[in-house]
């Protein structure tokens, strides 16, 4: 494995015996680099990594579509891994829900044996709330950036009402109930407050 940034490279050195910088004395693919640490100087063919294009459906809310992710060869992908996905003309930011390989639902897969990828967008996402206002709930739903923050105790507004947040239940299932805690609108399934 190796990772290239201009005129330095991080490879195995077989006299340091762990990876390490590398300056390029000449460009791949044939390359000559030089250890950083120790002056070791060796030649090694670099190859650029293979790329492997995966259907992915994308969900937003109640709506699905399918469009492409780019993957590179060798790579483990999990379920909860951050990619991108190309739908149509449009690029978004997505999180991997599910890993379908020969019908059947993964964790986590190397690229090549990845049919399918299941996403949810997480540029824009669904933030859902539950206002309480003595005996009634009412349910509460707001389009907002994914990025946006939500705090226990802070005063919010989703669909245009304006309540304190007392807790925060997450997508993984914990809730967070410590005041001044926060939470990503992506990481959250439901925002739970009460009229300020």
């Amino acid at each position: 494995m190796y990772f290239m940034d201009n005129d330095m490279i991080i490879l195995d050195c077989p006299v340091c015996g762990e990876e390490m910088d590398f300056e390029i004395l000449k460009e791949p693919p044939e390359a000559v680099v030089k250890c950083s640490v120790c002056g070791h100087v060796m030649r090694i063919t670099l190859k650029e990594p293979k790329s492997k294009t995966v259907h992915a459906i994308v969900s937003f809310g109640d709506e699905s579509s399918t469009g492409t992710i780019d993957l590179i060869e060798g790579e483990i992908i999990s379920v909860g891994d951050y990619l991108v996905a190309e739908v149509g003309d449009d690029s978004f930011s997505v999180e991997v829900t599910s890993i379908e390989e020969n019908n059947a639902r993964r964790e986590k897969l190397p690229t090549e044996k990845i049919q399918v990828l299941w996403t949810r967008l997480v540029d824009k996402v669904i933030i859902r709330a539950s206002l309480n206002k003595g005996a009634t709930t009412i349910p509460l739903y707001e389009e907002v950036e994914g990025d946006k923050v939500y705090t226990v105790g802070q005063i919010t507004s989703v669909g245009g009402r304006q309540f304190r947040v007392t807790r925060i239940k997450l997508r993984k299932g914990n809730i967070i109930t410590r005041k001044d805690k926060t939470a990503e609108a992506r990481e959250i399934k439901r925002v739970y407050g009460e009229r300020s």
